[in-house]
């Protein structure tokens, strides 16, 4: 990875901030996505301390003009982008909007990686042997795309918006691996992992989550080796559970789903 630009989005503490770490280690110059610029600095000094090449980005991947900033900003100060990680997510506890009036699940985990991908893909495209890596999870599989109601408006709850959110990254993941043949791009569920997302649960099932489930380290494995490997080229598009590549739920392999939920994006960021 020495000479390799990767930027990391979400990359404060958990998967992203390990994964950061690993691929600075690596020889990556890694640019350091954070919505609070405070903790972003803190990351970035830490990795420059130990003689690593790290940057700071910042980026609210939920609100679109934060995204169009720093994608103008990141174009404007590198001539290469090798990896693309879109790992930002969230699980929110009750329904809240973002700044652009969208659902903050679905603005965050769906439409702000969408954003962001489309505003970085010629740098993306200019760049030899570049890759994306979107951080999906197995909850797709008990996801429904509710075509009449995307942002669940009516009926809402917190994992019902997370799984649908990770089943939208599936189906836009495959069809961007239709589309832009030339960079390969893969979602990655990085296993049942302790990190920050599960601060919606209650703080005795917080306690439970974090002796029970695997430290942040083990889940930037997948994501520090979609990133790096040389072996995966022919599985743009594919879904990959931890280090294997396997079927994703059969609604992520509908490719009329996938087509019309890559219109709904377009339609969606064009109107912006």
């Amino acid at each position: 990875m020495t000479g390799a630009t990767v930027l990391i989005t979400g990359a404060t503490s958990g998967i992203g901030l390990e994964s950061a770490r690993a691929l600075a280690t690596l020889g990556a110059h890694v640019v350091i996505g954070a919505r609070d610029p405070v903790r972003g600095a803190s990351v970035v000094d830490e990795l420059r301390a130990r003689g690593e090449r790290a940057e700071l980005l910042e980026i609210d991947v939920a609100s679109l003009a934060s995204i169009e900033r720093a994608a103008a900003r990141f174009a404007a100060d590198h001539p290469r982008l090798d990896v693309l990680v879109n790992n930002a997510g969230i699980i929110a506890g009750k329904r809240s909007l973002s700044p652009d009036g969208h659902e903050l699940t679905w603005a965050t985990n769906f439409l702000g990686l969408v954003a962001l991908t489309r505003a970085l893909l010629p740098l993306l495209q200019a760049t030899p042997g570049s890759r994306i890596v979107n951080v999906s999870s197995s909850a797709h599989r008990s996801g429904r795309i509710a075509w009449d109601d995307l942002e669940l408006e009516n009926r809402y709850s917190g994992w019902r918006a997370y799984a649908q959110s990770k089943l939208a990254v599936n189906l836009w993941t495959r069809e961007f691996a239709t589309r832009h043949p030339n960079v390969p791009a893969y979602a990655v569920h990085p296993g049942a992992i302790a990190t920050n997302i599960w601060r919606v649960l209650p703080s005795f099932a917080q306690a439970l989550v974090a002796r029970v489930l695997p430290p942040a380290s083990k889940g930037a494995i997948p994501i520090v080796r979609l990133a790096t490997s040389d072996d995966i080229a022919s599985s743009s598009g594919h879904y990959f559970d931890g280090l294997r590549d396997v079927a994703p739920a059969p609604a992520a392999l509908r490719d009329d789903d996938a087509k019309r939920l890559w219109d709904y994006a377009e339609d969606a960021l064009t109107a912006v």
